[in-house]
């Protein structure tokens, strides 16, 4: 062999060396990506499932907060229906106390029924009942 085929040899084996150098550095490198892609596909699965569970919690969350809703409007429903029966006890009051007023000061009939909106029945009750003594 002379001394050009030597040199070639060793440029050929050098060459292969070089490029086996670059194949294991390649597979390396994708064996560190494929390992990073691994870990990030797991976390990934872990957040989906974390997302699921969280999403469950929510529903069942806005599920309550119906409940609640509900049983709140139907509280204030209750509330707005005793208020109201109460604001009508305190309207039949007060044209009671008006008209017990009146009859103390001497009201005829005629004028309970008119004024005060009772029937001919209650104003006369209430003369009978109210009425200063002598003026029945």
């Amino acid at each position: 062999m002379n001394d050009h085929q030597v040199a070639a040899a060793v440029a050929v084996i050098l060459v292969l060396g070089l490029a086996l150098w670059l194949s294991l550095r390649g597979l390396r490198r994708a064996e560190e990506t494929r390992a990073r892609q691994d870990a990030l596909e797991s976390g990934l699965a872990e957040s989906a499932e974390h997302l699921q569970r969280l999403e469950t919690a929510l529903a069942a969350a806005a599920a309550e907060n119906d409940r609640r809703h509900a049983d709140i409007e139907q509280r204030l429903e209750k509330l707005f229906e005793n208020q109201e029966q109460l604001r009508l006890l305190d309207e039949d009051s007060g044209s009671y106390s008006h008209a017990i007023r009146l009859a103390r000061r001497g009201a005829s009939v005629e004028e309970l029924v008119r004024d005060c909106g009772l029937n001919r029945g209650e104003a006369e009750i209430l003369i009978s009942l109210h009425a200063r003594s002598g003026q029945e």
